[in-house]
């Protein structure tokens, strides 16, 4: 068969000396090891270069601006935020080095599921007082709309609507707006009412005014190989050529073994099966981290990774916690993922 392509392992350091993984730099010729009955055999041979995604250029993790790790300490792997409605946060984590940054501003044309009857004048507000100065000043360089906004049953037409009026007073190319949706309401064209039952939704196309479209899809709802074939046959065509994506992976744990076993690695999603992780989401987390990455850099639409989420704590029976920042080899492993991100130097990495 040919050869596999060469992939760089992290070093001990990074990736944690107690995980006891192994650390090797491995180039384009790549020796494999086999061992045998104790015996160890070496032969070299030339792997094809790794992809190259010269559009991937953005790492963020959800909610990131919530501590416990400082601005200068997340700087190496990450080049924005996105969840902070709070625009001196953005402007504290740009002095360390992370931003510019999106200003989220759900709250700006929505309450609730219905868009505001004043949101002209809240937005004119905050676009004199917030959005322009930090634009000029480069300590932002766009908005984020909000999380599932239609899955909520957010009409389609409400959510252009706030699309189009702030894409009226910042026209392509002077700023960045993006939104993150849930995979139902592509797939099954449904939305989830807040008594629990759900309604049919309209989507006609990705809001034109849009430049970046993400969703977020998990081992309990699918396979890597399942969210990647949404995008294909569901999302871009909805797309114009001039749109991009993000695509949000897993960064989790669960409180006990059973509810890793649910939530990290389900057996029967809508795609099929996740690889066993036997109760480890950790092990679960990190093939995540290495198939996305790889998705990622063949995939040109797509711009960036933002992996959910960052803080929660680990506790017995919790629910998609502890987050990334409390799981070091998975944090890890998306710094990694991240710094290559960022200063546009991918390669293939591998997580053992």
């Amino acid at each position: 068969p040919p050869p596999a392509r060469a992939r760089r392992r992290l070093s001990s350091s990074d990736m944690f000396s107690q995980t006891g993984w192994s650390a090797v730099a491995l180039g384009t010729v790549c020796t494999l090891l086999q061992l045998q009955q104790g015996q160890t055999t070496a032969a070299s041979v030339v792997a094809p270069p790794p992809p190259h995604n010269p559009n991937l250029k953005y790492f963020a993790v959800w909610e990131l601006e919530q501590g416990p790790l400082s601005p200068s300490n997340v700087s190496n792997f990450a080049n924005f935020l996105f969840t902070s409605n709070n625009p001196q946060t953005i402007q504290e984590y740009a002095a360390g080095g992370v931003g510019p940054s999106l200003l989220r501003v759900r709250s700006v044309f929505f309450s609730g599921r219905v868009l505001r009857p004043d949101y002209k004048a809240r937005w004119a507000q905050l676009l004199s007082t917030v959005v322009r100065p930090m634009l000029a000043n480069g300590t932002l360089f766009g908005v984020f709309f909000g999380d599932e906004i239609v899955w909520s049953c957010t009409s389609w037409n409400d959510l252009n609507t706030a699309v189009e009026t702030v894409r009226s007073d910042l026209p392509r190319g002077s700023a960045i707006l993006y939104y993150n949706e849930a995979f139902p309401v592509f797939t099954e064209k449904k939305c989830a009412l807040a008594n629990g039952s759900y309604a049919p939704v309209v989507y006609p196309n990705v809001p034109r005014g849009l430049d970046w479209l993400s969703i977020d899809y998990y081992p309990d709802e699918g396979t890597v190989e399942g969210a990647r074939k949404i995008y294909e046959q569901l999302i871009y065509p909805l797309m114009t050529a001039e749109q991009s994506s993000l695509f949000v992976p897993p960064a989790y744990g669960a409180g006990n073994v059973t509810l890793a076993n649910e939530l990290c690695c389900s057996q029967t999603t809508r795609d099929g099966a996740n690889p066993p992780c036997n109760g480890n989401c950790t092990a679960a987390m990190l093939y995540w981290a290495q198939q996305v990455y790889d998705w990622a850099r063949e995939d040109h639409r797509i711009v960036g990774l933002n992996p959910w989420h960052w803080n929660g704590d680990a506790v017995p029976n919790a629910r998609f916690a502890p987050g990334l920042a409390h799981m070091p080899a998975v944090l890890a492993a998306y710094r990694a993922i991240g710094h290559e991100i960022i200063t546009g130097q991918q390669a293939d990495l591998v997580f053992l």
